[in-house]
């Protein structure tokens, strides 16, 4: 029997209150929100977060995590210091609500040979992160999209600290080539967040990972459960829906497959 709870990330180009009811009726036992428009940390005051944590308690909704956008990576000077105090509203913002944990795409770390450099910021701009995270109260998840779970690992197990995680997204995987089951696996003790969800619907889905007898971008959601249960991950499981697609019909379909694993 699968126990972790289901959750949903809602758009934020849609409206929230119609969403958080939406994935209510659904079924879910969370959501995702992104840290944007008006639900960004400078545009969402006291009275907006009071209001919204209302919201989600009457529809016995979990916050699940807030998601906080970037468009550039953290191994570049360049307005670094902006960067990390937008990361650090954000982390205000989601122990204000409730949750503990921010979801973000911070950039795969640098090789260790050949970008000394980029490393040394990185690093020193993740550490910088780990330590804000540590003081608000939640934690880091890296968003691991297409990079390998033993690359992001061997970062993680060389910064060892708490306040830093990791979250595995199986569709940004598999368009990539890489198996979500591997990157379970590897990320272990690391994985504060896990989404669910397969890449089948994508245009031009690559070879599956799995290799012969694996549709590409079809997740092994048998093998990708166990996983989680191996490394003792009990958290949500997210439904991320694509930006064109319905989202209770993937919400649904993902319940169905679920069900399916005894």
């Amino acid at each position: 029997m699968i126990r972790n709870p289901l959750g949903l990330r809602l758009d934020p180009n849609r409206a929230i209150r119609e969403q958080i009811q939406q994935a209510a009726r659904l079924g879910a036992r969370g959501v995702v929100l992104e840290a944007s428009g008006d639900l960004a940390p400078h545009r969402l005051g006291e009275t907006g977060r009071r209001e919204l944590k209302h919201l989600l308690r009457s529809v016995e909704l979990t916050l699940i995590a807030i998601h906080l956008p970037t468009r550039r990576t953290f191994d570049t000077t360049d307005q670094l210091d902006e960067r990390v105090r937008r990361v650090d509203a954000a982390f205000a913002m989601t122990f204000d609500l409730g949750a503990r944990i921010v979801l973000a795409q911070i950039g795969a770390a640098p090789d260790a040979e050949g970008e000394a450099a980029r490393r040394e910021v990185y690093t020193s701009a993740v550490a910088s992160l780990a330590r804000r995270a540590e003081h608000r109260g939640v934690r880091l998840a890296i968003e691991n999209g297409a990079e390998p779970g033993q690359r992001l690992r061997t970062f993680l197990d060389a910064l060892n600290d708490p306040s830093l995680a990791a979250s595995v997204d199986p569709p940004s995987l598999l368009r990539a080539g890489i198996d979500p089951v591997t990157t379970a696996r590897e990320l272990g003790p690391w994985l504060a967040h896990a989404y669910a969800g397969d890449a089948v619907d994508s245009p031009n889905a690559p070879r599956n990972p799995r290799g012969v007898g694996f549709h590409p971008g079809s997740l092994d959601w048998e093998e990708y459960i166990g996983a989680l249960e191996e490394v003792a991950y009990h958290g949500f499981l997210t439904v991320w829906p694509e930006p064109t697609a319905d989202p209770a019909r993937q919400f649904k379909a993902v319940v169905e497959r679920i069900s399916e694993i005894g």
